[in-house]
């Protein structure tokens, strides 16, 4: 089947399959952007490699991209065959990526933070797929962050870390990032912690709605996973457990990430490692907004994952490929259908049945990258143009 024919396959299935995909936040309301005119039409010729690595795709064929290190980002309206250039024009390329964190709530909308000192930071905004930018001078350095939309996002804000501990800083922005109000703040001074202890690494941290969000993470301490939840817009925190969870008292953990399916539904991949030296993926997942968790399955030397509903989702791990169509709870093996000669580095599933995989054929540098398109969960790909456009009228406001 040739790209286009997939791509026309694709659209119409999906105009069928829209109760069976990952709801979106509610976004604004945007023009749709266009090329500029000065850009010489593409050739539809999939024969260049590129530095295409990350990516965040959605329902009708748009969404972003990035390369490794976070200093490049991209935009396509139509599943990947062209890629338009739209890295903000005044965002500083200093320091390779180093303390830049992205949030793309849809294909049109997407936020970059970027460290400048140890005290400020610049964030960027788009609404119109990357065409336009404007600047946010923050008085805060970045950490992470999650936006619902155009208008409302947090930031989690990075203190400092040592000695198995991160002092972090929490804002809110309601009204597209031109004002913050700070949520949460550790205080060397004060012990009360408000429920989200300074001890431990806050590597994950994402709002499933305006008030509920998590922190996740590891710590160094056996039989326990680092998952925290607040339900006041991260004002006080409570930990949460996965019931059902096989750990024994030996095993440490370390969340892998934290999949946002909707505002009620995600998915908790959980890392650990066995007494015979294999590490062991743990599914757990909640369907009424991470009040309860509940244990659904486990994998073995997994590498990177992704779901695209509670029930459906792709891993790859020691050249091989597997697919779950029950929440992780069993896995097929499906390392058949992947493309030869290169090899697998990461993962973006939309729905039930689309996703995205990104695949080179230089793994130690991940700078000659490929794009591939599933329509089955995983069990083939077909590989994308992927062809990359330079603009020169990306703009930045200040």
């Amino acid at each position: 089947m040739t790209t286009k024919r997939l791509i026309l396959t694709l659209i119409a299935g999906l105009l069928v399959l829209t109760g069976c995909i990952r709801p979106l936040p509610a976004t604004t309301n945007t023009p749709e952007p266009t090329f500029p005119p000065t850009i010489a039409p593409p050739t539809s010729t999939p024969t260049l490699l590129s530095p295409l690595f990350r990516l965040n795709m959605f329902l009708g064929g748009h969404g972003w991209a990035t390369n490794l290190d976070q200093t490049r980002f991209y935009n396509t309206r139509n599943f990947g065959e062209h890629w338009l250039t739209v890295t903000p024009a005044n965002m500083s390329s200093q320091g390779s990526g180093w303390g830049t964190s992205t949030s793309f709530p849809s294909g049109d909308i997407g936020w970059i933070c970027q460290i400048e000192t140890e005290s400020s930071s610049a964030l960027y905004s788009s609404s119109d797929g990357g065409i336009n930018w404007e600047t946010h001078h923050l008085d805060f350095p970045c950490g992470q962050i999650s936006f619902l939309n155009a208008n409302e996002g947090y930031i989690l804000s990075d203190q400092g870390v040592g000695a198995g501990s991160q002092y972090v800083s929490i804002y809110h922005t309601a009204d597209g990032g031109q004002n913050w109000e700070l949520r949460f703040e550790h205080n060397p001074a004060d012990p009360d912690d408000h429920g989200l202890p300074t001890g431990g690494i806050k590597s994950h941290f994402g709002f499933l709605s305006s008030y509920i969000g998590l922190v996740a993470g590891s710590v160094p301490v056996s039989g326990v996973v680092y998952l925290f939840r607040t339900v006041d817009g991260g004002t006080s925190w409570m930990q949460s457990e996965c019931q059902g969870l096989p750990l024994d008292e030996n095993q440490q953990t370390s969340v892998d990430k934290i999949i946002r399916i909707n505002a009620t539904t995600a998915i908790l991949p959980i890392r650990s490692y066995l007494a015979n030296g294999n590490s062991v993926t743990y599914f757990c997942s909640t369907t009424d907004a991470a009040e309860n968790w509940q244990y659904v399955g486990m994998l073995e030397n997994i590498e990177f994952l992704d779901f695209g509903t509670l029930l459906t989702g792709v891993a790859f791990g020691e050249g091989k490929m597997y697919q779950t169509e029950d929440g992780g709870l069993s896995w097929t093996e499906t390392t058949s259908g992947l493309p030869p000669a290169v090899t697998p580095v990461a993962l973006d599933m939309i729905n039930d049945l689309v996703g995205f995989l990104t695949a080179t054929i230089t793994p130690e540098t991940l700078t000659d990258n490929r794009i591939y398109m599933t329509a089955n969960n995983g069990k083939d790909w077909q590989s994308m143009p992927a062809n990359i456009i330079e603009s020169s009228s990306v703009g930045s406001a200040p």
